[in-house]
């Protein structure tokens, strides 16, 4: 290979890792702007060191113009801010400066799909401007095989943490890296190597490494899936404790003004609540939004947010617009479903997009430094929410989510917390209990201590508390119960859309098997008598939970009510991927095992039909080719061209016979019979003695070995297209027969 034609292979394979390494953001940004940003520094760079090589330039002269183009390169093609005749201004390369070293950090604390503009634009161009240096220096101007490697796979390690928790195509994307790597660092060796004679290929050596890496991987991906991919670890991103413990109080909005209207919303379907905040940490003394919500694996944290969101769940999408009011003040966005896109009202709001934070794990957004009233809004969303009944599969809590500060209530529990029922039905039992035996009263405070949970409500005899008080106690003891809950706080709109401080309500959702959350409504938990009113005799909590359950087993549908089933009702046994798996694994081993005793009856019926042959020669053809059969099946074949002699000395035996063989096809006659017998027996027994003399693995194997059978299939092909050929030439069909045929 010339070195200019090298120079331009090596220029492509970095150019094409580099793009694998960058490809891993692809689910991270809303478009591929982002390849821009990082490649044009890796091709600048490579053009820069090829020119470095032309001139007969040192390293350092290369080092010193890449460390002068960082950061007017940043400025074009990371912040995308040229400045006049598109030199980029010393502002803007200051400030490139500046906020390079806090943009994976930036990324990393956005909410994908990020758009591709502002800070986060250096990310990528840092990566590849960093492994680009190194890496094109290496290719263009050193002979070492694995040096240029090295840089570009530190950018792969160090971009998999910027990316978003679960990549799409991840594992395959690192085989086809580690393929494109093998396959370069194996044809770059053998550029050094200089035989006597000729300089030897590199491509068998590159195909038979690549061919190792791509068998290696598959098979390995295949035996051990990654199923548990939320155990890889990314970069953390900022901390947002401050704003979140600001926003926590004012979670229900304060009044304010004369006016007692919170906000208009627009496109709210009928029957839906508009949320404010969902509360999903207990410290001890109350119910508050937690920093990193429990549960949730790294992802549950209030980012920043673009105009684009990727829910994490599939559902119907609906558009709402909110018209703030004077009267509403906090720093939470009123939301509805998972966001999937949000377009603020610039001309008269004073709150940038910069400025939200949103939580995907709780569909909650807030705005650091407050919502002015100004700030109006669109948004787009997936509901998911749906009805909740006592049958639905719901999550394992983990510890977190199992509130460690509500253990005081687990005294109080015991009856409710039975081994022989799920977690929900459990939660919905407790439910029943509160809404049956519990007052409520609309005025005095609202207070979650333990006492007042606990003492005062759950284990008193007299069961007061205000709404916000049972959706507490209600979150907390489905959380100790085994059910992941939350309190959520917000209103349901009006007919005409509008919702006033009076509107303002709570409820609990749980959290389903398929990571949705249900909203169990106040009405199932909150108690149904009037605190004002007469005193509630509380019935005891065994008792009560003794009573449900009989109930339950003792209910007889009422005579008339039509037990049938649907006529599209799927009565089927659901198979589990497992049970799919290990029948496909039985089917295999069954369908080999038929193959292979196919194999051994096709080998006996040849036998039989070649012992019944009426030709006399024809026997001692047909008794030669078993012994050459058995010498193929046992892995050592000689070739069909040689002769009968020839055949015989490749495998070591069998000379007289050959002979013997050779003899009797060309004989002017026919022998006796008895002579073609003993013959045939006679090879027989030369055959068991060459499958005797092979090693266990191939005498154990021979019966089975098809090798022979598709010998004798091509032999058949050949021979077929032969007569053919002498047909057409001769215009007569050969007579080349075996005597006595």
């Amino acid at each position: 290979m010339s070195r200019t034609r090298a120079a331009l292979v090596d220029v492509a394979v970095v150019l094409l890792l580099m793009a694998l390494t960058l490809s891993i953001l692809d689910d991270t940004f809303a478009d591929r702007g982002y390849l821009v940003a990082g490649l044009v520094p890796v091709a600048l760079m490579l053009g820069l060191a090829l020119l470095a090589r032309e001139w007969h330039e040192g390293v350092w002269w290369y080092a010193l113009l890449a460390v002068g183009l960082f950061a007017p390169l940043g400025a074009l093609v990371g912040l995308q801010r040229p400045g006049p005749w598109i030199v980029p201004t010393l502002e803007t390369m200051n400030r490139v400066l500046g906020e390079v070293v806090g943009a994976p950090v930036t990324l990393v604390s956005s909410v994908p799909p990020v758009e591709t503009s502002g800070q986060v634009m250096l990310v990528p161009f840092l990566v590849g401007f960093l492994a680009a240096v190194p890496a094109a220096w290496l290719a263009v101007a050193t002979r070492s095989a694995l040096a240029p490697v090295a840089p570009l796979v530190l950018a792969l390690a160090a971009t998999i943490p910027l990316g978003v928790l679960v990549p799409s195509l991840l594992v395959p994307r690192g085989i086809a890296f580690a393929i494109v790597v093998v396959a370069w660092a194996a044809a770059r060796a053998r550029r050094r190597e200089s035989l006597v004679g000729r300089a030897r290929g590199s491509v068998p050596a590159a195909l038979t490494a690549v061919l190792t890496v791509a068998l290696v991987s598959a098979v390995v991906t295949f035996l051990v899936p990654d199923d548990n991919e939320v155990d890889r670890v990314l970069l953390r991103g900022d901390d947002n404790t401050l704003a979140v413990s600001a926003a926590a109080d004012s979670v229900v909005p304060r009044r304010s003004g004369g006016t007692d209207q919170l906000f208009k919303a627009t496109g709210v379907p009928e029957g839906r609540r508009i949320r404010f905040a969902a509360l999903d940490h207990y410290d001890g003394t109350a119910w508050i939004p937690a920093t990193e919500s429990p549960g949730t694996d790294g992802y549950g944290t209030f980012k920043r947010i673009g105009r684009e969101v990727a829910p994490l769940h599939d559902g119907p999408t609906v558009d709402v617009r909110i018209q703030l009011r004077p009267g509403y003040t906090g720093d939470w966005l009123p939301m509805l479903g998972e966001l999937t896109r949000i377009d603020l009202d610039y001309t008269d709001g004073r709150s940038q997009l910069d400025d939200v934070r949103y939580n995907q794990a709780t569909s909650s957004a807030l705005v650091v430094g407050g919502v002015d009233p100004r700030d109006d809004y669109t948004f787009t969303s997936v509901l998911t929410d749906g009805p909740l009944s006592r049958t639905d599969p719901t999550r394992e809590a983990d510890d977190e989510q199992r509130q460690p500060e509500g253990a005081f209530l687990d005294e109080y529990l015991r009856p409710f917390a039975r081994e022989d029922l799920p977690p929900l039905a459990r939660t919905l039992l407790l439910a029943r209990y509160l809404r049956l035996n519990g007052a409520v009263r609309l005025t005095g405070t609202s207070s979650q201590r333990p006492v007042d949970l606990g003492i005062r409500m759950l284990g008193s005899d007299d069961m007061v508390g205000t709404p916000f008080q049972y959706s507490a106690l209600m979150a907390l003891s489905a959380s100790r119960l085994g059910v992941p809950a939350r309190v959520v706080v917000g209103a349901e709109p009006r007919a005409n859309g509008v919702v006033t401080h009076d509107d303002v309500t709570s409820w609990v959702e749980l959290q389903l098997a398929d990571g949705t959350w249900r909203t169990l409504g106040p009405d199932r938990y909150t108690g149904v008598h009037d605190a004002s009113g007469d005193d509630v005799d509380k019935e005891d909590t065994k008792a009560f939970v003794v009573r449900e359950l009989k109930f339950d087993k003792d209910f007889t549908f009422p005579k008339g009510t039509f037990l049938g089933l649907d006529e599209d009702a799927d009565l089927g046994e659901k198979d589990s991927p497992a049970t799919w798996a290990l029948g496909l694994a039985v089917g295999a081993v069954l369908l080999g095992s038929v193959l292979l005793l196919g194999v051994v009856i096709a080998k006996r019926v040849r036998r039989a039909r070649r012992r019944r042959t009426s030709s006399w020669s024809r026997l001692h053809v047909n008794g030669w080719q078993e012994v050459l059969d058995a010498a193929r099946d046992r892995g050592t074949p000689v070739p069909e061209s040689w002769g009968r002699v020839s055949q015989a000395g490749g495998l070591g035996v069998g000379l007289d016979l050959a002979r013997r063989a050779d003899a009797a096809v060309f004989a002017p006659g026919v022998g006796p019979d008895e002579e073609g017998w003993a013959f045939w027996q006679e090879c027989q027994a030369l055959r068991e003695e060459v499958l005797a003399s092979a090693d266990a693995r191939h005498r154990l194997w021979a019966p089975f070995n098809p090798a022979s059978l598709v010998a004798g299939w091509a032999r058949g092909r050949t021979g077929g297209r032969s007569r053919r050929q002498v047909r057409h030439k001769d215009r007569r069909s050969r007579r080349q027969h075996p005597a006595g045929a």
